[in-house]
């Protein structure tokens, strides 16, 4: 009992503090239980929350296999990547186009050709401007008066915001320096062809390279291609094409097997962190002079077990739409183990994908009228870990029950606290009858010795 110092045992010889405590001890037992019952149930809940966890992990992984083009990862590549490179994306299709590049996109490109002896030297004797326009934009004005510098003149044009960016360069040496302003379009294309338009400054600013477009054909295609960037995905559906220099290049898709097999390994490495998960919180575990017995954190939770015998009942159920070969996971190489697990045979899956790619991702993604098992996972795992999901519904009763053992600990510690207080105060009335006893004792005894 907090605040409450006693010293037992002065008058009785009686060690009153260790009784209490005692007496204590066995007053708690019935609290230490309800403490232990709260904090299985916390770890209960913690357990929940942990297979709400690695289900959303599963999901991610699931969603990735839930598109034909999801599942049928593909790749590009250039036969000489010298002159272009491509990286594939969702929708490109297998096949290979010869690309002939005839030029590449530029920027455009102005500067002075006065030179100035140093960037803080000035451009003008008197006010005036410098107007400059980019493409067929709105007409760019610069004021300029005796005191703007080079390098003042430089960041005016920058702070335009005009899709250029203007910097002094000293095209001389240390010793002999030679500054000139340079002005170089933000983009390429024919479109960002500087024009200047006037030049009250003393710099001679004049346009030294027009802006161009990238000219190019594809074999398969009549006419001629241009594109302002050397960087475009609108030619071939789903991939993505970089221009690196004139010439010509044969690009080809294929589906890539290896991303492929990633991408299926990440769906069983989730779905057996679960299945792990769940087996290892579920033991009962009995000791060894067998007089208790230990339970796991989910050894008792059915609501778990449901959820997980869900996700078997979809991966092991065939595929309603399949036209092939493949109908089901197991046909692939995915095969359920007798611990719960999957286990992926990465040759048959390889090989599947060689003979029917189709197929496979069918069977993950589904078709027309008829749901993929990748999307059976993803429905039965929202409906488990949504918001009004089986776990979330469940997850209220473990909270429920740590609040009434709470408030039962509570009332058990207040009505301790009185316990207490009441046992100290009984003994310290002891100490004290017994105290006076032995004072009235002394007394006599010394009255009775002097007659």
């Amino acid at each position: 009992m907090a605040g409450l110092i006693t010293v037992g045992g002065l008058a009785t010889g009686l060690d009153s503090n260790k009784i209490i405590d005692q007496l204590m001890k066995l007053e708690r037992r019935p609290i230490d239980l309800l403490e232990n019952e709260k904090a299985a149930a916390q770890a209960t809940k913690a357990s929940v929350a942990t297979v709400g966890s690695k289900l959303t992990a599963l999901g991610t992984a699931v969603r990735a296999l839930t598109t034909v083009g999801g599942v049928l990862v593909r790749s590009a590549s250039s036969s000489d990547e010298g002159v272009l490179t491509a990286a594939a994306g969702a929708g490109a299709a297998r096949g290979s186009l010869t690309v002939t590049v005839g030029q590449l996109a530029r920027g455009s490109t102005a500067g002075s050709t006065v030179g100035l002896p140093s960037a803080t030297a000035t451009v003008a004797s008197g006010t005036g401007s410098f107007r400059f326009q980019v493409g067929s934009g709105a007409v760019q004005t610069v004021n300029v008066g005796a005191t703007t510098t080079l390098q003042g003149l430089a960041g005016a044009i920058n702070d335009l915001g005009a899709g250029v960016t203007a910097t002094a360069v000293n095209l001389g040496t240390t010793t002999s320096p030679d500054y000139r302003l340079q002005i170089v379009s933000d983009s390429t294309g024919s479109a960002s062809t500087i024009a200047v338009v006037q030049d009250d400054t003393s710099l001679a600013v004049q346009a030294t390279q027009a802006g161009q477009d990238a000219s190019f054909t594809v074999s398969g295609f009549s006419g001629t291609f241009a594109r302002s960037t050397n960087s475009f995905s609108d030619v071939l559906p789903g991939v993505t094409i970089s221009l690196k220099s004139e010439g010509t290049s044969t690009v080809t898709v294929s589906d890539d097997p290896d991303k492929i097999v990633e991408q299926v390994k990440a769906v069983v490495t989730a779905f057996n962190d679960i299945v792990g998960f769940v087996a290892g919180e579920s033991t009962v575990t009995e000791s060894k002079d067998k007089k208790s017995v230990t339970l796991g954190t989910l050894a008792t939770d059915s609501a778990v077990r449901r959820v997980l015998q869900r996700l078997h009942e979809v991966v092991s159920e065939p595929f309603a739409g399949a036209s092939g070969r493949y109908v089901n996971l197991s046909s692939v190489g995915l095969a359920t183990q007798k611990d719960g697990t999957l286990k992926l045979d990465e040759a048959k899956l390889r090989g599947a994908v060689g003979n029917d790619p189709t197929a496979v991702a069918e069977l993950f993604a589904g078709t027309v009228g008829s749901a993929g098992i990748a999307d059976d996972l993803t429905s039965a795992i929202a409906r488990t870990n949504g918001t009004r999901g089986v776990l979330a519904t469940h997850d209220t009763a473990p909270e429920q029950r740590i609040q009434s053992l709470q408030d039962q600990i509570d009332s058990g510690n207040r009505r301790l606290d009185k316990v207490e207080a009441n046992l100290r105060a009984q003994f310290t009335a002891l100490e004290t009858l017994v105290s006076s006893l032995q004072s009235q004792s002394g007394f006599l005894l010394s009255a009775l010795g002097a007659k």
